[in-house]
């Protein structure tokens, strides 16, 4: 069946059941009255034997288990109405006596239960599905979806199941016939029916959306949690958003963007700048995936003119430094009084002074003196050697994106404390700081010269002093950091004006823009940007909390709604409209936005 067919089929022939019975006898008269009440009935057990099937499955399924979930809330008040309006015509067929004992009103009779079962069916499985398809639509998150409609079912229905036998049993014992005391019953079931909490978190996931449009995006909820929306931790409880009170920003570039900047290169004496950027970009792009120094690769890279050489046993001592053999093809010149071209090969270390003194390379003075001048301009320094001698000192800007400061006046309107963790040298670290709106001064705002195992210590540190601990920042190069949360947030890489991903294909790490979704069942919100979309995080992620509960709340009210009606009488036909009119005013709270 073609997937348009397959959407549009279930309601439209639960609608036809519903209106047959009444149609066919209006337009055709009163004798077709019996064989559309059973068209109809059989139109409404193919659509609760097909669209239902997965939710009469899960049903069945809880029953064994001895739980009680929402498809047996569902499954309850659509197979109560089919199977009543079932034996009360089969009935009527065979016995010219039992046409005389079906209520003359169609609303109080059973002609129209099997219409308003499949209804419910078809909303009930229509709801489910606006989930969150681009997560993927894993049993997983539609466990998770499931979790807070579960809970509450397992308090709403057996009170409803029991209402539902107290009404029936009150309305027989007072002299009312049976196939109108059996009806009063099932419409207690059908008020109960708990389609609206199936549509009440994924309505409110659409809209925590829609608040975040492309720049954030809060996870999917796991099955099991009471926590209406899965971000809390292992360790952390309901409220967790709410209680964090510091965000870390660790990392290389979560305050400057991914932009590679520019190099400035201090050479010493009678070294040519461009055979230093290309043997330094050359063995930067030999440090690991999720580097410090990727930063670092990325501006080289962009600075050399030409190709960069591939670099060989590259060995990289993180938050010092890396070295590898960088072998290059060079032609005759003109003095070299040849004519065939030979192999250079290079030892080539990139790093501080610390690093090239492990080695047993001291760093000349001309260029001690460069570095610490580009560190006192809070730049970030790289000193680069090769074949045994310190030849330059490269510095790269620190500077801000220009969304950072007012993102870091963000953070602090919500009520949370930011931090710098990063592995900047400490001029470079506080200069960025300054430039950024923390301060510098203060210890506790910036922690320079912290390498991923460091910042991770960090979090941890900040953890048992007492502080609930967002942490904001690239998987790629700080996931110890993000394990050691209370909350994490990744950020993925800045958007541009074009809004194409920032940098080159043919960076050393170049990699696909990444899309800003979490992994179903992941418990961590996803950012694309930097402060200010951490701070609209967790202003989305504090709102989204208390609108679940919102639509919670209205859903359980409709549920009692339902209920009270049908105990004052209300016919089970009319009654099953709050259910599914609340339903249907939750789902469509709007169309979800794709990242």
């Amino acid at each position: 069946m073609p997937p348009v067919l397959r959407a549009v089929a279930p309601p439209v022939a639960a609608l036809l059941a519903l209106l047959l019975p009444l149609a066919g006898p209006a337009l055709a008269g009163e004798a077709w009255a019996p064989p559309c009440a059973a068209a109809a009935l059989l139109v409404a057990l193919a659509v609760v034997a097909t669209t239902g099937r997965p939710g009469l499955r899960v049903a069945g399924r809880g029953l064994r288990e001895g739980t009680v979930t929402a498809e047996t809330g569902v499954a309850a008040a659509a197979l109560a109405a089919l199977g009543w309006s079932a034996a009360v015509l089969a009935v009527a067929a065979v016995s010219p006596a039992g046409a005389g004992a079906v209520p003359a009103d169609p609303l109080a009779g059973p002609v129209l239960l099997p219409g308003a079962a499949a209804v419910l069916t078809v909303v009930a499985a229509a709801v489910q599905r606006t989930g969150r398809p681009a997560d993927g639509d894993t049993d997983e998150v539609r466990a998770g979806l499931r979790t807070v409609a579960d809970r509450w079912s397992a308090l709403l229905t057996p009170p409803a199941a029991l209402a539902a036998v107290a009404v029936t049993a009150f309305a027989a014992g007072t002299g009312t016939p049976w196939p109108v005391a059996v009806p009063a019953g099932i419409a207690v079931l059908v008020g109960a029916c708990p389609v609206p909490l199936l549509a009440a978190l994924p309505a409110a996931l659409r809209a925590a959306d829609r608040a975040g449009g492309d720049t954030v995006r809060l996870p999917s909820p796991l099955p099991g949690r009471r926590e209406p929306v899965g971000w809390t931790g292992p360790a952390g409880g309901p409220g967790l958003v709410g209680r964090v009170d510091t965000v870390a920003l660790a990392g290389p570039d979560v305050l400057t963007g991914t932009g590679p900047g520019t190099v400035t290169v201090h050479a010493g004496r009678g070294e040519d700048p461009a055979l230093v950027l290309r043997l330094a970009a050359s063995v930067a792009a030999g440090a690991r995936p999720g580097s410090d120094l990727r930063v670092a690769a990325r501006a080289l890279a962009d600075a050399v003119d030409g190709p960069v050489p591939d670099v060989a046993e590259a060995d990289e001592q993180p938050g010092l430094g890396v070295s590898g053999l960088v072998a290059e093809l060079r032609e005759p010149g003109p003095g070299d009084g040849g004519t065939t071209a030979t192999v250079v090969a290079h030892a080539v270390l990139l790093g501080g002074p610390d690093w090239l003194a492990e080695h047993g390379i001291r760093v000349p003075p001309p260029l001690s003196a460069e570095r610490e001048r580009a560190v006192a301009e809070g730049r970030a320094v790289l000193v680069v050697a090769w074949d045994g001698c310190a030849r330059a000192v490269l510095a790269l800007p620190r500077a801000p994106h220009p969304a950072a400061r007012p993102g870091v006046a963000e953070l602090a309107a919500a009520g949370v404390a930011p931090v710098l963790l990063t592995p900047d040298d400490d001029g470079a670290a506080r200069a960025l700081a300054a430039a950024s709106g923390l301060d510098p001064a203060d210890p506790d705002a910036v922690r320079p010269g912290l390498d991923a195992a460091a910042r991770a210590a960090a979090v941890a540190g900040l953890r048992v002093r007492g502080r609930t601990v967002a942490v904001a920042a690239d998987p790629a190069t700080d996931e110890a950091a993000l394990a050691a949360a209370d909350l994490a947030v990744e950020l993925a890489p800045w958007p541009t004006d074009d809004g194409a991903g920032p940098g080159s294909e043919d960076r050393p790490d170049a990699r696909p823009d990444p899309v800003v979704v979490p992994a179903p069942g992941s418990e961590r919100i996803c950012a694309r940007g930097g402060p200010a979309e951490v701070a609209a995080a967790l202003l989305i992620a504090r709102r989204a909390r208390a609108q679940v509960r919102a639509y919670v709340r209205a859903a359980v009210v409709l549920a009692v709604a339902g209920v009270v009606l049908a105990v004052l009488g209300t016919p089970a036909v009319v009654v099953a409209a709050v259910p599914v009119l609340g339903a249907l005013g939750l789902a469509a709270r709007g169309p979800r936005r794709r990242s």
